[in-house]
């Protein structure tokens, strides 16, 4: 039987059509873009969700895949729309891996999950869009209508990407305490000899 959501989508409309300017308000470390942070999303797009009626929930929750260490593999959200009036709701299933077992990176994925999500259920982009958001992390959503849900893989341009010589350049460049950020950066931009080569140069920057 097909969830009709009309309602849900009208209202969705309605919120569209008062959003703010989604304002690029933090630098990417890895290559001093700037990018929209989730607050700046946020402030975008609440009073507007509010006004048409839409009530917005992300609850984080566990998907049971763990590293060797039993630390959590991947970020899970759910990104839920509903229409309070009708019931009528939309949902949207983000994971994004977690570089580093610890608070701070899982922290971090959280955060980019949270902006990823919101951004593409509300058909969001950055005033004076680059392409370079955040990292370009694989990223996997499942979509749902009141129940309804179909399998979605994330598309979208990308920006031009750098030589691994010019990526090296950076990760030397880079102050430690950043360095998270360039293992996700890598790992979701290059493959095989020059994504080792990249990480080799990470650990050794760390140690």
């Amino acid at each position: 039987m097909e969830v009709v959501t009309t309602k849900l989508y009208q209202a969705i409309l309605s919120a569209q059509k008062s959003f703010g300017s989604v304002l690029k308000d933090s630098t990417n470390p890895m290559f001093k873009s700037k990018y929209a942070s989730l607050e700046a999303v946020l402030d975008a797009v609440r009073q507007p969700l509010l006004d048409a009626g839409l009530l917005l929930l992300q609850p984080t929750f566990d998907n049971g895949e763990r590293d060797e260490k039993g630390a959590p593999r991947c970020a899970c959200i759910k990104t839920v729309i509903i229409h309070a009036e009708s019931g009528e709701s939309m949902e949207v299933i983000t994971t994004i891996p977690v570089s580093k077992s610890d608070a701070q990176g899982y922290g971090s994925a959280l955060t980019y999950a949270r902006r990823y999500a919101l951004m593409g259920i509300l058909g969001l982009a950055p005033e004076d869009d680059d392409g370079n958001a955040a990292v370009k992390t694989p990223v996997t959503q499942q979509r749902s209508n009141s129940g309804s849900r179909t399998q979605q893989a994330s598309t979208g341009s990308k920006p031009k990407k750098p030589t691994v010589e010019e990526a090296l350049k950076r990760v030397q460049e880079m102050e430690p305490s950043k360095l998270e950020f360039a293992t996700k950066w890598v790992e979701a931009n290059f493959t095989g000899k020059d994504l080792t080569t990249l990480k080799e140069a990470i650990e050794k920057k760390k140690a």
